[in-house]
């Protein structure tokens, strides 16, 4: 049987595939996004409105998808939703409406919604607190490696089989990954129950965490409630908007940008929107470790996760104004990575905190929280760049709104997230709460 680490390992690859394949899907609009504008004629408001409906779809359908994924464990619940988006990606290819296109990218949107809530659990299962820095770095990676391949893979797909080829292509992809995955993952709990029937011990494990008086079975609805009681929820909640809403921005505009505002052929902004998105990769895997430094050196777990995640969104905010008045080429291209490393470094350290904040029963329901409201405000930034670019003929507007969210989002995690969220018992009046480490003077115990 194979080792706890062997199946660490397979845990981390298969997250970070399906990481791939999810920004893929979801990028795919944005790569054909002038090739379906005239094939479809659709203008650019429309076009904006259109990339804004999976992202809508995907904020509302966070609320419950943390708790059916806390209900079911994220092996059936990511399955499953790996399944429904690669059967709207697949189906994408073959619409021939605006009104279709915009149904499928809402299914595409609520298929999406449980992936990272599930990932984040997973890793909540599999490693020790102290130890979820590192993977959760390499598994948020995929949230700019698939952006990065998206450009020349998704445009070469384009070019060889049309656009509609690409999307079918992209979601069979996926509806094989969810087979494979749902076929051969095997839970840690499922993995402890194989070792004790041959009677066997791993030699290191992840110690199961500390829950005092959890909530009896049927009262999530009610342990989900009492996560919106708490600054830190909204904390986690309204610091996520400007993370969100800057990367939506990138995700669904920045090829775009560089074939309006520097004509740029596809396969030239491909490459450079490509290049860029290796600096976002850089800065998610540099999260993972500038946490866990910090945490050796005696900082507080959720302190190294808090003061991680407002220095990233600063950094990105303070490369990012520059571009309402840069016009070279060479100069945008620096900057933008600039500030992709800066806003990425904050996406993936913000659920290093949702995996710190909350007990383990909760972590899926906090992670969609934190994602509606990130959507939220995603869901926003096509349709106000959309709009921006056909009435003021430059991005300018877009990128300035883009840096002022970002930094009221640091203030709001500076001021709401301060301490882990107490244990829901389910008892009216009775909470308990097993200190994970001194937050206050930053000392580990």
């Amino acid at each position: 049987m194979k080792s706890l680490k062997t199946y660490q390992t397979i845990t981390i690859v298969f997250l970070m595939l399906f990481g791939i394949v999810n920004y893929l899907d979801r990028s795919a609009l944005s790569i054909a996004n002038t090739t379906i504008q005239k094939d479809m004629l659709i203008s650019p408001s429309e076009m904006g409105i259109l990339l804004s409906a999976f992202s809508l779809a995907y904020a509302f359908a966070q609320l419950p998808m943390g708790m059916i994924i806390d209900k079911l464990g994220s092996k059936i619940a990511l399955g499953g939703a790996l399944l429904v988006w690669s059967v709207a990606q697949t189906a994408s290819g073959f619409i021939n409406s605006f009104s279709g296109f915009f149904a499928l990218r809402v299914l595409l949107g609520i298929g999406e919604a449980p992936m990272f809530p599930s990932a984040a659990k997973t890793l909540n299962e599999w490693f020790e607190e102290h130890e979820r820095g590192t993977p959760t770095g390499i598994v948020w990676s995929a949230t700019c490696i698939g952006p990065c391949l998206a450009p020349p893979i998704l445009t070469l797909f384009m070019v060889n089989f049309s656009w509609r080829g690409m999307f079918i292509i992209t979601g069979v992809l996926g509806i094989v990954l969810a087979l494979c995955w749902l076929m051969f993952y095997k839970s840690r709990a499922q993995y402890l129950k194989e070792l004790e029937a041959r009677g066997e011990k791993p030699v290191t494990a992840a110690r199961e965490p500390v829950v005092v008086d959890v909530a009896p079975q049927g009262s999530f609805f009610a342990g989900w409630l009492d996560l919106f009681k708490h600054r830190s929820t909204w904390g986690t909640f309204l610091g996520f908007m400007g993370v969100i809403y800057m990367l939506w921005l990138h995700l669904t505009w920045l090829p775009g940008y560089f074939q309006r505002e520097h004509g740029l052929d596809p396969y030239s902004t491909a490459w450079v929107v490509s290049f860029a998105y290796v600096f976002g990769a850089i800065g998610t895997i540099a999260a993972g470790r500038i946490c866990d430094r910090l945490v050796k050196r005696g900082v507080g777990v959720l302190n190294s996760r808090k003061y991680t995640v407002i220095g990233g969104l600063v950094f990105a905010a303070v490369f990012t104004l520059p571009l309402t008045f840069v016009t070279s080429l060479g100069g945008c291209i620096a900057l933008l990575c600039l500030a992709l490393f800066g806003i990425n470094l904050s996406s993936a350290t913000a659920w290093m905190v949702v995996n710190t904040v909350v007990d383990t029963k909760r972590v899926a329901s906090l992670g969609s929280i934190q994602n509606f409201g990130g959507y939220i405000a995603g869901s926003v930034a096509p349709i106000v760049t959309g709009f921006s670019v056909q009435y003021t003929g430059t991005f300018a507007t877009a990128f300035a709104v883009s840096a002022i969210v970002a930094l009221l989002s640091a203030v709001a995690y500076f001021v709401l997230l301060k301490a882990p969220i107490p244990v829901h018992t389910g008892h009216a009046g009775q909470k308990n709460w097993q200190p994970k480490g001194d937050e206050v003077s930053g000392r580990q115990v």
